[in-house]
């Protein structure tokens, strides 16, 4: 799998950005999220957080964390050497978004299979945590799997999509710079037809889409 190359990788001051990891299954989007944390704690020194009620088995080497220790996160993370931690015992998924808002600064927050929290009207912690991310200095990074899903307020709040293959056929309305997005799934798709021609390959091609410019 290739490397994702991000602007924020590349800057070793504590940015803050919203990533959308946009594909369907077998499109290499969970190990993709798992090289940005690893470049993003190397690059940047962030602490990773993970929020995986799937319970993906690509997790189960992280440090486990309780939804009652998240108020202690950073310090917790300020012990570790690899502070890789992930979260999967939370039924309020709502509890979790007030949390991460109230105690975690300057880190790397993923919310592994998004999709289902984060589509039509989105609730008050989810909105409070995506308008906080700048005073906190988080990232966040969302995993979903359509562009048709999200609430149209996600993408106006984020700056990248790192889009794959997706079941998308129209782009919906929302979706911002059209024009990118449709250039970049003809690319993806073309390359996965070159790169990965047969029906049980995992469809591994990608595009890094910056959300905030038309050019």
């Amino acid at each position: 799998m290739s490397k994702i190359l991000l602007p924020e990788l590349q800057n070793k001051k504590r940015a803050s950005s919203i990533f959308l990891a946009v594909g369907a299954k077998k499109t290499g989007k969970t190990q993709g999220s798992i090289n940005i944390q690893v470049e993003m704690f190397k690059r940047q020194g962030k602490p990773v957080l993970v929020f995986d009620v799937g319970c993906q088995s690509e997790y189960d080497d992280y440090i486990g964390i309780a939804i009652d220790d998240i108020s202690r996160f950073n310090r917790l993370a300020s012990k570790e050497p690899y502070p890789f931690f992930v979260c999967r015992e939370c039924e309020d998924i709502d509890l979790f978004f007030t949390l991460v808002n109230q105690w975690v600064k300057n880190s790397f927050v993923v919310f592994e299979d998004a999709t289902s929290y984060m589509a039509g009207n989105l609730s008050e912690p989810v909105r409070k945590l995506i308008l906080n991310s700048r005073n906190l200095c988080n990232d966040y990074l969302f995993n979903l799997h359509s562009l048709a899903e999200p609430a149209p307020f996600l993408f106006r709040h984020s700056e990248y999509i790192i889009l794959r293959k997706t079941s998308d056929i129209k782009l919906p309305v929302k979706v911002p710079v059209p024009h990118k997005i449709e250039r970049a799934m003809a690319e993806i798709k073309a390359e996965n037809a070159r790169l990965y021609p047969l029906p049980e390959q995992p469809k591994l091609a990608f595009r890094v889409i910056d959300i905030t410019s038309a050019d």
